[in-house]
């Protein structure tokens, strides 16, 4: 067997450093994962998700704004002519749903006399109180609720962009892995012509010499153009894995950028990656991680949220009020008057059809949601059974495609021996040649078979870093 190719098909199955002279800095998988979640433009789109959410979360915050009321009323033809200016200010508040306002009035001018309560001393009358509701929206009411829901949607779109971001670094993992695959069954396959190439003189002289028929000679011309169509192939596929990574490695601008042969690793990491090979720990560590279990729990707290809203709704609305006023500046003595004023409001929908009809609403979502989460953890059981048995698989496959190559490399060695003394043909060592060079590729695919299923590994049990 040809020494300097036996060498580096070992190089590239077992995954040990080649030492290039000026090759350019080896692209790694970290670097590639890093410029995917940088820029990649799905992670990106996703990214805008939450501040959409902060955006909804303060526009329920917006529930609890300081409001401010002006109304003015001027009767300028008539039997009385008079003049109203009334100011108030409300303050929401999320304690018991309790509103505080206050506010300033004036009146002058003429009143009938059913309407002298609007009169006013010179510098008007000031007001403050208290609105306590005591049964409906006492625990809950609509403004918190809806806080309460988007505080919630914060963390689901949070979940989200988990989960994207995990499932951006898998594919870019497998688009590196297929690229380095590719690159290296390029390399056997140049590895393979070159060794068909450079026996050729040598054939030539033996049939010149008439120690081998020229037959032999026109069997290898053969074996020439088939592996040289083999780098053909095979560099089509390095080119295609090229074009798919590029979408994953990006520029500082955040373009694709096709890496260049001179990129590749010289093999796949001689260490091959750790793992968890325990069921129990693989499961619940996925089901304690992965981001679409926590962004359905959120969403069940929603759903809670409104059916407990709902219910509340359907409660009388009972308001206990307390206001205080008082006439300020001049005016006649029933004029300044200092007044306390008590109130009990009730309302009660008969029917109540609206907020029943939004509860069943919300438990049928809430019961959907939890059906979501019971097929979503037993696909997750599934995912996770199915990592650890190609884990398991691709370690053993890769332990016996490397004994496969020892044999295949000692065979074609074997070979060439028996061709230069005379007692083979060089269609067997061809063959011989052909089943190395699938070993070899065989080891490289085992490689790069255990290396992806490490990256959906830690997808699958929802590792982010």
């Amino acid at each position: 067997m040809n020494v300097y190719f036996a060498v580096c098909i070992v190089i590239i199955a077992c995954g040990m450093t080649a030492v290039r002279a000026e090759q350019a800095p080896m692209l790694s998988l970290d670097e590639v994962q890093t410029s995917a979640l940088r820029a990649f433009p799905a992670l990106l789109a996703t990214e805008q998700v939450k501040d959409a959410a902060e955006g909804r979360e303060q526009e329920a915050q917006g529930g609890f704004d300081t409001l401010l009321k002006s109304k003015n009323e001027l009767s300028i033809a008539g039997l009385y002519e008079n003049r109203n200016y009334d100011v108030s200010i409300e303050q929401p508040t999320a304690f018991l749903g309790t509103t505080f306002f206050g506010g300033w009035r004036r009146g002058t001018g003429d009143f009938p006399g059913y309407e002298g309560k609007r009169r006013t001393a010179t510098d008007g009358e000031a007001r403050i109180g208290v609105n306590v509701p005591l049964w409906r929206n006492r625990d809950i009411d609509r403004r918190r609720a809806s806080l309460v829901q988007a505080e919630l949607g914060k963390m689901i779109a949070n979940h989200e962009y988990d989960q994207s971001l995990i499932e951006v670094r898998r594919v870019a993992g497998h688009r590196y892995w297929d690229w380095v695959l590719a690159g290296l069954r390029l390399q056997v396959a140049e590895k393979m012509l070159a060794i068909a190439e450079e026996r050729n003189n040598g054939i030539l002289e033996r049939v010149a010499a008439g120690d081998i028929p020229e037959f032999e000679a026109l069997d290898n011309q053969r074996a020439i153009i088939e592996r040289r169509e083999r780098v053909v192939a095979a560099t089509r596929l390095l080119e295609q894995a090229a074009i798919q990574l590029s979408l994953y490695w990006r520029d500082a601008n955040g373009e694709p950028q096709l890496p260049g042969r001179e990129r590749l690793p010289a093999g796949f990491p001689e260490q091959t990656p750790a793992f968890i090979d325990d069921l129990d720990d693989m499961l619940d560590a996925a089901l304690a991680q992965r981001p679409e279990i926590k962004r359905l729990a959120m969403q069940m707290k929603q759903t809670e949220t409104e059916i407990e809203l709902q219910i509340n709704q359907q409660a009388p609305g009972i308001d206990f009020s307390v206001m205080g006023a008082k006439d300020v500046g001049d005016g006649r003595p029933s004029l300044n008057r200092d007044e306390l004023y008590l109130g009990l409001n009730v309302d009660f929908p008969l029917q109540q059809r609206v907020a029943g009809g939004r509860a069943q609403t919300a438990s049928a979502n809430l019961r959907r949601l939890q059906w979501d989460r019971k097929g979503m953890e037993d696909r997750i059981t599934a995912e996770v059974k199915d990592v650890l048995s190609a884990l398991m698989a691709a370690r053993q496959r890769l332990s016996l495609s490397r004994d496969q190559l020892k044999a295949a490399s000692q065979l074609e060695d074997g070979e060439q021996t028996r061709f230069a003394l005379g007692e083979s043909t060089i269609l067997f060592v061809n063959l011989r040649e052909i089943a190395a060079g699938d070993a070899a590729i065989m080891v490289i695919d085992a490689n790069n078979t255990l290396f992806k299923a490490h990256v959906d590994q830690q997808a699958i049990i929802g590792q982010l870093q």
